[in-house]
């Protein structure tokens, strides 16, 4: 790794680091309370909490541009891919509930391996690893968290 992968890895790294760190100052400053009279907007709690707000949007600002840079540098400035896996995330967010989770995360791995061009050549294998996904996710979430998911095609 050269300095300047070191600098980028840094310069990501470092603001995720004050994050962490305003996080624990927002939750110590939720628990000042009042010494006099009962909460209010504006008591001894309102400055850190506001200072804490304005760190976090001021971070997310520093990582979003970096996380910009860094996009723009690997893929020649295209921000065509992380649109599109916003994108369908959102539609398996809105199908997963109606299709269940077999068929929505069955398409939902499908446009991800599409997006990524992963063994799109290879059909056979392409395949195999949508359904071995899918099925190692269900096994994590239903066997191993507990998690009930929903049943395929609204309960048929």
């Amino acid at each position: 790794m050269n300095n300047v992968e070191r600098f980028r890895r840094s310069a990501v790294l470092f603001p995720a680091f004050l994050l962490v760190l305003t996080t624990i100052y927002l939750a110590e400053a939720l628990s000042i309370r009042s010494q006099f009279g009962g909460d209010t907007i504006v008591g001894p709690r309102f400055m850190p909490i506001l200072m804490a707000f304005i760190m976090y949007v001021a971070l997310v600002v520093v990582i979003v541009g970096e996380w910009r840079k860094e996009a723009e540098a690997t893929t020649g400035g295209s921000l065509l891919r992380p649109l599109l896996i916003v994108l369908a995330t959102g539609i398996y967010i809105g199908v997963f509930r109606p299709l269940g989770y077999v068929p929505a995360t069955l398409g939902f791995v499908v446009a991800l391996f599409l997006i990524f061009d992963f063994e799109k050549h290879r059909p056979a294998f392409f395949i195999f690893y949508v359904i071995a996904v899918t099925a190692l996710f269900y096994g994590l979430f239903a066997g191993i968290f507990g998690v009930r998911l929903p049943p395929m095609l609204g309960g048929f």
